[in-house]
């Protein structure tokens, strides 16, 4: 199966199992070296799309525009806006660095204690590409 990611073709097929794409997140030791890699697209597609949300503007070394900022966010006023706020972030986040992945949904769950303690549960469900196989990440943010 082969999946148009920009304008590069990209293949998962038995053919090219040997060869990762890149490291996963979080950051864990692998069997086969230091770090544990990504042996699909979607696996890497899934690490960098966590990479990104987890990542606090200014954070990222000559790329100070490169995350999302979500963290400080959940130091703002609780107003009933914000979780709009928040998934209007992540879509134009994820449009500008990641434009090959589709957000297909983002659940924002935030209840009064959550919100007293600056924690918001997030899921997204995602595609990548053309395929038409969604994907789900769910990660906590504590501001």
């Amino acid at each position: 199966m082969a999946y148009v990611i920009g304008k590069k073709v990209v293949k998962d097929t038995t053919e090219f199992n040997d060869y990762a794409y890149g490291i996963t997140l979080p950051i864990r030791r692998g069997s086969d070296g230091y770090f544990e890699l990504a042996y699909s697209s979607f696996e890497q597609a899934r690490a960098n799309l966590l990479n990104l949300l987890t990542t606090n503007k200014g954070e990222r070394i000559m790329q100070p525009e490169f995350g999302t900022g979500l963290q400080s966010l959940l130091f703002e006023q609780m107003t009933d806006e914000l979780e709009s706020e928040v998934t209007e972030i992540i879509t134009k986040s994820v449009n500008f660095w990641l434009p090959y992945i589709n957000i297909e949904e983002i659940e924002v769950q935030m209840s009064d204690e959550m919100k007293d303690n600056h924690i918001a549960n997030i899921k997204i469900n995602f595609t990548v590409g053309s395929n038409i196989t969604v994907n789900e990440i769910t990660f906590t943010i504590r501001g």
